[in-house]
This record gives structure tokens, C-alpha cells and sequence, in this order.
């Protein structure tokens, strides 16, 4: 997994995480992370949520699709998928569009 989004997942979610970890490790780690904020601490995990950037409807969909599914297992992937966009969009942005004028870079 790239260093920069293992870095932003130690800091959105307080997990101390290494270079060499696997998706699947990340994955079950923020699981368990979010299964400890459902059970102590179901406000902070909305912030959270909220402050990801994760699509409410879509969450909720997932989780009445889900049946027999652990309902932090859809949320950390939804987690992931949600930062890796972000990283994405912060290297196209980054790197310049060479289409967009000064004026309108910012």
C-alpha cells in the first residue's frame, strides 16, 4: 500500500500502521477501530464519517444490502476507497492540468 494514504489513515483514524502492511491488515485494523467507536463512541464515529467525506447514502445502502455482514468491515472499505480517491485526486490536481489557465489555478 502507498505511504502517503497509510499515512493519512494513521492520522484520520489514530492507528500506528508501518510501510510494509498489507491492505487486508489496514482493512481489519480500521474494522476493529470502528467497531470499538459503534460500541464507546457512536458520535465520534459520524464525525468521522462525516469528516472523511463518506457518501451517507450510499453507506446506508451497503448496510441494508449487507445481511450477515459485518457492518465495519463495509465501513472500513468505504474508508479506503474513500482516501484513495482523495490521494488520487489531490496527484491529478497536484501535477498540474496544463489545460487550465494561471487565473484559474489556485
Amino acid at each position: 500500500m502507498e505511504k502517503e494514504l497509510i499515512q493519512i489513515l494513521q492520522n484520520e483514524l489514530s492507528l500506528q500502521l508501518n510501510e510494509s502492511v498489507t491492505e487486508d491488515k489496514i482493512k481489519a485494523l480500521i474494522a476493529a477501530r470502528v467497531n470499538d467507536l459503534i460500541r464507546h463512541d457512536f458520535s465520534q464515529l459520524t464525525q468521522l464519517l462525516y469528516r472523511i467525506d463518506i457518501n451517507e447514502h450510499r453507506l446506508k445502502k451497503l448496510l441494508n444490502e449487507a445481511g450477515e455482514k459485518d457492518a465495519a468491515d463495509i465501513i472500513a472499505a468505504l474508508i479506503i476507497e474513500r482516501q484513495v480517491e482523495k490521494l488520487e485526486s489531490r496527484k491529478k490536481f497536484r501535477s498540474g492540468n496544463p489545460n487550465i489557465s494561471g487565473e484559474e489555478k489556485w
